[in-house]
């Protein structure tokens, strides 16, 4: 079982990473002409950045006030994050991402904050139920999914993300409804763990798709968009979602 600290550090190393990732993806995504909104995400690159190196090169004495302090540039971004989504759907600005992937950041930005709510306490987070994981990482997959499409020149390819997409949708809706089931007092039964072997299926194709449209170099377009920090990002957030599930098990097999 982890220590605080440990916790703690696997948390903020990840976190502070994929909203790192997010600023890029902003700052990548806007036109040249909304210079202000550049220039903030610019500075959350920095703030993220320099959260991230801090705790790469240095031992932090004080987690929970350094945690805190994390969660106000957090919440501030979150603020951004929202702004946007409002300006995009007034069609306010010139920005390359849809309303639902900036939706889908600002829920995995609030799975953060749960964590930094109890990390800035100097508590170590819980060990939350498996479809908790599965309702937050099944929207990324879909958000993922639908991404790509918008990149692909090639039909067929086009609607094998759409595919994927709608399966993740589906099993999303499946993990909302089985949510219900755990009121009782049982955490596992049969019908869960079928569903989660066809999500485990579901992962690993979509990941080999991902490597095979990779492989391909489809075009120029595709590979500056899709780029390696995508596809890096997305492994990262995978090995998460995995680890997750794997701690939860061992704590309800043990």
């Amino acid at each position: 079982m982890k220590s605080y600290q440990d916790a703690a550090l696997y948390e903020h190393s990840f976190w502070l990473q994929v909203l790192g990732d997010h600023a890029r993806f902003i700052h990548h995504a806007l036109s040249s002409k909304e210079y202000k909104l550049v220039a903030q995400a610019e500075n959350f690159i920095q703030t993220f950045d320099t959260y991230l190196q801090t705790i790469c090169e240095q031992y932090i004495e004080d987690i929970p006030a350094f945690t805190q302090e994390i969660g106000k540039d957090a919440r501030n971004f979150r603020r951004l994050k929202l702004s946007l989504i409002e300006q995009s759907i007034n069609d306010e600005i010139s920005i390359d991402l849809s309303t639902s992937f900036l939706h889908h950041m600002v829920t995995e930005l609030e799975e953060y904050l749960l964590v930094i709510g109890f990390l800035g306490k100097g508590e170590e987070p819980p060990i939350f139920h498996e479809l908790h994981h599965h309702m937050l990482w099944l929207t990324d997959a879909s958000a993922h999914a639908e991404a790509l499409q918008d990149e692909l020149d090639d039909t067929y390819l086009q609607r094998k993300s759409q595919d994927f997409q709608k399966q993740f949708n589906h099993f999303y809706a499946k993990a909302v409804e089985l949510t219900g089931y755990i009121k009782t007092n049982f955490q596992s039964f049969p019908i869960l763990d079928k569903f989660n072997t066809h999500i485990d299926l579901e992962r690993k194709l979509f990941h080999t798709f991902l490597n095979e449209v990779q492989d391909m170099n489809l075009s120029p377009n595709l590979l500056d968009s899709f780029s390696e920090l995508m596809a890096d990002h997305m492994a990262r957030e995978e090995q998460y979602y995995v680890q997750k599930l794997a701690e939860f098990h061992s704590q309800n097999h043990d």
